[in-house]
């Protein structure tokens, strides 16, 4: 039974990360800073090239400018867009080619990324360890889409520590998607971890008995 319930629950949330995702078309102390490779996968058959990318508690890609910073750094192409979900059901993107960025990037959350082409970029910043995250209760798509960073110098290790620090609800799902394969994880809080997080990478969270608020911890 617990068995089927899980795959029930991968299936599930698998099927909401395709669909909110179509539908938009497209380690030292916590406190030091860090400068650090990043690896952006192309764009291909979906969802190969969703690159979820974690952004450091502090960044020069806040405020005015920080859009137009983080195509930079990660060496975008013109056609690179960087999307972004608030939680409450606002998507926001940016086209790289932009001269003048619609939105200023929303801290403790992580970017959804996509680029015509493989790139070898970094991401610079630092950590803070008293920071807190939002998680929004699931409503109807794109509401509750979560981008929830795994920051680079976290202790988490497995979704399951994700799901027990955050005090998410046994119906709450952690999901990873591999930019490279294309490959989802999909973890159903309560149940044994068959993966690990990425230090860097940001993962899909949909809790539907939220909202939440988290505090994940760092070394």
């Amino acid at each position: 039974m617990r068995g089927s319930q899980e795959r029930s629950a991968a299936a599930i949330a698998a099927a909401l990360v395709f669909a909110i995702l179509a539908a938009i078309g497209v380690s030292p102390a916590s406190n030091e800073g860090f400068y650090l490779p990043r690896r952006i996968y192309p764009q291909s058959q979906r969802p190969i090239g969703w690159n979820l990318v974690a952004l450091p508690a502090r960044s020069p890609y806040q405020g005015p400018g920080g859009l137009t910073r983080l195509c930079k750094d990660l060496k975008l192409d013109p056609e690179g867009q960087i999307i972004q979900f608030d939680g409450a059901g606002m998507v926001f993107a940016h086209v790289c080619s932009m001269a003048a960025p619609q939105f200023n990037l929303l801290d403790g959350r992580g970017v959804l990324i996509q680029n015509p082409r493989l790139r070898d970029g970094v991401i610079v910043g630092s950590d803070n360890p008293t920071k807190t995250i939002a998680i929004a209760k699931l409503g109807a798509a794109p509401v509750g889409t979560n981008i929830f960073p795994i920051d680079y110098h976290t202790t988490l290790v497995t979704p399951e520590d994700l799901c027990l620090t955050c005090g998410l609800s046994a119906t709450a799902t952690v999901s990873r998607i591999d930019a490279q394969t294309g490959t989802v994880f999909t973890h159903l809080c309560g149940q044994a971890p068959g993966w690990n997080l990425v230090q860097g990478e940001a993962v899909l969270v949909f809790e539907n008995q939220g909202p939440k608020t988290c505090s994940p911890p760092h070394l």
